[in-house]
């Protein structure tokens, strides 16, 4: 038999014991509630960073070089458009040459009143497995010809479903003589298999003026791409007006599915100097100034970008020159950064470009440093079609970082990042220690994966710099590529 002393000393025990044990479990649930805030290593955010740096590059670098070129491009030039003066001439002479032939060996049939077929074709190859119709309309009462080929059947792994072009014509009344045609407008129509990034484009070209030979000297030009469901992009429209004088401008506009919007304008004067602007779908907004390559071999380019409110960074400043070696046509090129942050720091970059040419391969070798002590070495090869990036980044706590990526046309890509320790266990053979695997859209932005120790989290790039990063529980964080 407990006496009270011994039965008030159990409870209290009890008590005691049961107030610990609360306390400890409180403990444990707490240590195991969700984050706030996603924990993600320094190799990991290195790694995101060298990502964002090394696109950021290769895209400044790509602007700078076309927009001072002798024949510029849209920046982010669509997939089998037209973009140039050069390029819609280019279409012009193998058009007019085939229209000719095909006027040559039927002229009997041109006697026809009114606008008429007067020669069709339809063949496949039977090594390609291609197929293509070629017809030509030609009307006595106007002098004008109609020209086309269409394209209709392709192997299974080539991306063209259907790729069709038409060349309007005046010959003025004049068949066997074709030192007077002129080519009145250029229509293409690409349309694309299922499950490629895009679904058509089209591009239309009106020819405005003429050299004194009746070749094509200037154009209105409108290129539109619309993409696939699997894309944050709805649809991108260029306009181009390109004159005899070298003047000339480029609107561009890229829809997205959410209603959003980025616009761009570059002005080319004919004293060889130009202007541009840009609004990004959050409010940021880009100008600049440029002085072009093709007077002088000497080129000089200048940028500002205001970044919306809420932006890591304020204000970002470039300025750039450019020299062209005319003997072999390799370009230096010097850019240099400076990034205004909102809490008031100041960071600096430098980067050097040199473009050469081998067997009409542009290489274009890119090297930039930057005032945190981190450094990349990159090497962008083009080709018919796409482009491929290779290189590395060395981050300023050591991570060693490897490039690989691929350029599509559009400005979209994919972009593979591995995180070394170092570059000495690169070399020695070791494992990476992240892994991350980028698709990125025309302006700057897109998503991917990032896989470490295991663990997979989904990450998305801004045009701004901004990379968020998640896991399957939702918890996050923010990375700044700048």
């Amino acid at each position: 038999m407990w006496t009270k002393n011994e039965i008030l000393l159990t409870r209290t025990m009890t008590v005691l014991f049961s107030i610990i044990l609360l306390i400890f479990i409180g403990c444990e649930q707490s240590s195991t509630e969700p984050q706030s805030e996603l924990k993600l290593s320094d190799a990991a955010k290195d790694g995101l960073v060298s990502g964002w740096q090394s696109l950021h590059s290769i895209k400044s670098s790509g602007q700078i070089s076309e927009i001072v070129s002798s024949d510029p491009l849209v920046e982010n030039d669509d997939v089998e458009g037209l973009n140039t003066k050069t390029e819609i001439q280019q279409q012009c002479v193998t058009l007019k040459k085939n229209m000719k032939k095909m006027i040559s060996e039927n002229s009997s049939n041109t006697l026809v009143k009114g606008d008429t077929l007067i020669w069709f074709m339809d063949i496949t190859n039977p090594v390609s497995g291609i197929s293509v119709r070629k017809g030509l309309y030609y009307n006595d009462e106007t002098g004008h010809a109609r020209y086309y080929e269409t394209f209709y059947q392709y192997p299974a792994h080539v991306k063209l479903e259907y790729d069709s072009t038409e060349i309007r014509a005046d010959l003025n009344f004049t068949l066997d003589d074709d030192t007077d045609d002129r080519v009145l407008s250029l229509y293409k129509l690409t349309l694309y298999k299922e499950g490629f990034p895009i679904l058509k484009n089209e591009s239309d070209a009106q020819i405005t003026a003429y050299d004194e030979y009746n070749e094509v000297s200037g154009a209105q030009v409108t290129n539109i791409v619309w993409y696939g469901q699997q894309s944050i992009l709805e649809k991108l429209t260029q306009q181009l007006e390109l004159n005899p004088d070298e003047s000339g401008s480029i609107y561009e506009k890229l829809d997205y599915r959410d209603g959003t919007f980025l616009e761009k304008q570059i002005n080319f004067y004919d004293d060889y100097t130009g202007d541009f602007n840009e609004t990004w779908r959050n409010g940021t907004t880009v100008s600049g100034t440029f002085d072009r390559i093709e007077d002088d071999n000497h080129a000089a380019f200048s940028k500002t970008v205001n970044f919306s409110s809420g932006s890591y960074l304020e204000k970002l400043e470039e300025v750039a020159d450019i020299i062209l070696n005319p003997v072999d046509s390799t370009t230096t090129l010097a850019l240099s950064e400076k990034r205004y942050f909102q809490s008031g720091k100041l960071d600096t970059s430098r980067l050097e470009i040199n473009e050469s040419y081998n067997e009409g391969i542009k290489t274009t070798m890119l090297e930039g440093w930057n005032s945190d002590g981190s450094h990349t070495l990159l090497t962008v090869t083009e080709y018919d079609g796409y482009e491929t990036v290779s290189g590395n980044y060395t981050g300023p706590l050591g991570f060693y970082t490897t490039i690989d990526a691929i350029n599509y046309e559009d400005g979209s890509g994919e972009l593979t990042l591995k995180v070394y320790e170092s570059e000495n266990a690169f070399h020695n053979g070791d494992s990476p220690l992240v892994t991350i695997y980028i698709l990125y859209n025309p302006d700057g932005g897109g998503s991917g994966e990032i896989a470490e120790n295991g663990k997979k989290y989904t990450v998305t790039f801004y045009p701004d710099g901004k990379m968020d990063v998640s896991n399957d529980e939702g918890v996050s964080t923010t990375v700044n590529g700048f």
